[in-house]
Parts: structure tokens; sequence; C-alpha cells
């Protein structure tokens, strides 16, 4: 019988210049994500009702290669189409954000 580990949970916060620095006190993340701001771009589509959020999550349950700690949701559009999508910087992170609100842009103009 195979034996199943649960990945092991890792926090992060981020430095002065948003960068991620792990952190291995649970209490000094949760302090650290309660007194800071995690969104960094909002965009609401008024007339379609959709959201697109661009957030610091903090946490990251791989144990192997680089944690994919910003994430970008899309929310107000057909469920299947309500996605996520990870990035590893703020920069990627905000340049997905981008590519996302005028790819659906594009959707609800036809253009």
């Amino acid at each position: 019988m195979k034996s199943h580990t649960v990945p092991r949970k890792r926090f992060y916060v981020l430095d002065e210049k948003d960068r991620p620095v792990e952190v291995f006190d649970r209490s000094e993340w949760s302090r650290w994500m309660s007194e800071n701001e995690q969104i960094f771009r909002r965009t609401l589509l008024e007339e379609s009702g959709v959201t697109i959020t661009t957030r610091f999550r903090g946490v990251s349950e791989t144990d192997v290669g680089e944690a994919l700690l910003f994430v970008t949701r899309i929310a107000g559009m057909q469920a299947r189409d309500n996605k996520s999508y990870g990035a590893r910087t703020l920069d990627e992170a905000l340049e997905q954000h981008e590519r996302i609100v005028q790819k659906i842009l594009q959707m609800l103009t036809g253009r």
C-alpha cells in the first residue's frame, strides 16, 4: 500500500520591495498577514460584473520548485470561466492581471 504524504505548508511575507521571504514562525506570518494589504490590483468591469483581483497568498503547499505566491482570480463570469492563475513574483502577477483584463475586454466587446 502506498503511503500518501501531505505536502508541508511554507509561509511567506513580503519584504520592503514586495519580494517573498519565507518565515518559519506561523504566528509571525499570521501577524504580518493581518497587518498588511495583500491585494495589489483589482479591476471591476462594471457593465459585466466581472472582477479580476491580484493578491499575495503568502502560503505554499509545495516542497519543491518555486512557489506561486501571487494569484490572479477572475470572478463574476460563468462558473467555468471563474479561474485562478498563479505567479512567482509580483511583476509576473501584475503583467498576468493586465493580460487577463485585456482578454476579457476583447471577449466582452467582441473585438
